[in-house]
């Protein structure tokens, strides 16, 4: 008998399986890691020290150039299907940003971007500083509209260069096209390092403790969304393909750098409610070795929406709060909510109404689970009675339940079918309610003015806890032990409604009663 006949297979399998696992293994940790010859991938994190030593310091500071006013500020207003643009010369920057016909309130238009105070020049939105004696007056050159854009041409001359800003606003999308081009007075003496700065959105009326989140594009093209207080101080990234911020309703994050412009990107911390992003762009002059000075950035300015994200980038809508595996159950949903208002004109009655058809959805289920866990019961009652017969008498036990299990059967798990199918409902339903922009400022009836926001008479959580209390007790024959652990669930989940939008509330709480009539109508056609 040779070797390879003594060899058996397994002994041959597994170490070469082993191999092949280590050599990827070794491969996958250690060498991709450095297969580009500067050893940095687009999104790659990194936090900068804070001397100049291997990595430069981040550069949040903007040192401005003081001369004089050159006039009063102008100001240009770009209207486009879902908004409207004011931007000043102040920093060639947008400066105001507000949002129509996307609340509950019609009436009631959402601003994102709000003019600074005069001293806050650096708090402007898109604007660009430099290393050294960055420009804040400019002068508007030209604006022209071209079909469903609006171009808007202005210009800082400055003793080191000029700078040139082109915006092209979108009127069909929420998407903001920014165009800069740098000239050096001397670029053989001097050099530009240009920095964009654009600001968080911000609805002042909504409540922004630790709201606002970092969005960012990581090094597998995935979205990372990071909140306010978990970002690390010194924290950077290296050209991400898509960065900035976002809130409970809409994202400012750039989508496109054709020409590669972002070579580092970071946040200022503004105040406890804002994040400000820094693009660092190539430097230009000085013998640089960058291959041009003008570049073209893309940005998206908008709600959160997914029809709107789907005209200008996808990968937005990973900042959705139902993105993920309920996603699609999350958009049929809020697709039906939408079109129910068009007929009722009030979300909190589209609310009930889609409500009725979740449950209508679910009654042939619930028909069939009534049965069984009437069934059920019955079958636990005479086990009970059994068990407590024959508790000192272990055989004639055993003999009396298989013979109830024979004569009976094992009640199965159908009753918790309808549950079960809820699950994914009510999941994907909350997300929708608790994040949808619909919802702000959306009123009701009476007390509640605002469907986003909790009750603030804690009404609907009070009536759901007694809708549960009141379905226990209409229950006969039930164990009081068991009556009173539902008694307690219902005070927690009326607890745990309490702190949800009233929106979510409203629907937990017409579940629930229209649970409890469901069970009587259901009785009474039985006994029919």
């Amino acid at each position: 008998m040779n070797f390879f006949e003594r060899m058996n297979f397994k002994d041959l399998v597994v170490p070469l399986s082993l191999a092949l696992l280590t050599t990827w293994g070794l491969h996958y940790f250690f060498f991709s890691k450095n297969s580009e010859e500067t050893g940095i991938r687009a999104g790659q994190s990194f936090v900068a020290p804070k001397n100049k030593q291997e990595l430069k310091p981040l550069n949040t500071e903007v040192d401005f150039i003081d001369v004089q006013r050159p006039g009063f500020a102008t100001r240009t207003e770009v209207e486009t299907h879902g908004a409207r643009l004011i931007f000043s010369t102040d920093g060639a920057s947008l400066e105001s940003l507000e949002f129509k016909h996307l609340a509950g309130c019609p009436a009631c238009p959402l601003s994102t971007i709000e003019a600074p105070a005069e001293v806050d020049k650096a708090a402007r939105c898109f604007l660009v500083a430099l290393d050294h004696e960055t420009p804040y007056y400019y002068t508007l050159v030209s604006r022209q509209d071209v079909g469903d854009t609006t171009e808007l041409l202005y210009q800082a001359d400055f003793p080191k260069g000029s700078i040139q800003k082109k915006y092209t606003v979108h009127k069909d999308t929420y998407k903001i096209d920014l165009e800069i081009k740098l000239e050096p007075q001397n670029p053989e003496t001097s050099k530009l390092e240009p920095r964009i700065f654009f600001s968080s959105p911000f609805v002042a009326p909504i409540e922004q403790t630790d709201v606002v989140s970092a969005i960012v594009s990581n090094e597998k093209g995935s979205l990372d969304k990071v909140g306010r207080d978990r970002l690390t101080v010194g924290q950077g990234w290296f050209s991400p393909r898509l960065f900035g911020t976002d809130d409970r309703y809409f994202v400012n994050a750039l989508v496109e750098d054709a020409q590669g412009f972002v070579q580092r990107a970071y946040y200022k911390f503004a105040d406890k409610t804002k994040l400000t992003s820094i693009l660092e762009g190539p430097a230009v002059g000085l013998k640089t070795e960058t291959c041009c000075n003008q570049w073209k950035l893309s940005f998206y300015f908008g709600p959160k929406e997914s029809a709107a994200f789907a005209k200008v980038d996808n990968r937005l809508e990973q900042t959705l709060d139902y993105a993920g595996f309920f996603a699609p159950i999350s958009k049929f949903l809020l697709a039906v909510l939408r079109m129910l208002y068009s007929y009722l004109k009030n979300y909190g009655f589209a609310i009930i109404a889609m409500t009725f058809l979740v449950k209508l959805v679910l009654l042939p289920f619930s028909y069939g689970a009534e049965d069984s866990m009437q069934k059920r019961a019955d079958f636990d009652k005479k086990l009970r009675h059994i068990q407590q017969k024959y508790k000192n008498e272990p055989d004639m036990l055993a003999q009396e339940r298989a013979a109830l299990i024979q004569k009976h059967g094992m009640p199965g798990l159908s009753g918790c079918l309808p549950l079960l199918l809820q699950v994914p409902i009510f999941i994907a339903l909350s997300r929708v309610l608790s994040s949808a922009i619909e919802l702000y400022q959306a009123p009701f009836i009476g007390w509640i003015h605002d469907l986003s926001v909790r009750d603030p008479y804690f009404v609907l959580p009070i009536v759901t806890a007694l809708g549960m209390i009141f379905q226990t007790a209409q229950k006969p024959g039930n164990d009081p032990k068991q009556q009173l652990s539902t008694v307690v669930m219902a005070l927690v989940i009326g607890a745990v409604t309490a702190n949800l939008a009233a929106g979510l509330a409203l629907y937990i709480c017409m579940f629930t009663w229209l649970g409890i009539a469901q069970t009587k109508l259901l009785a009474k056609f039985k006994r029919s």
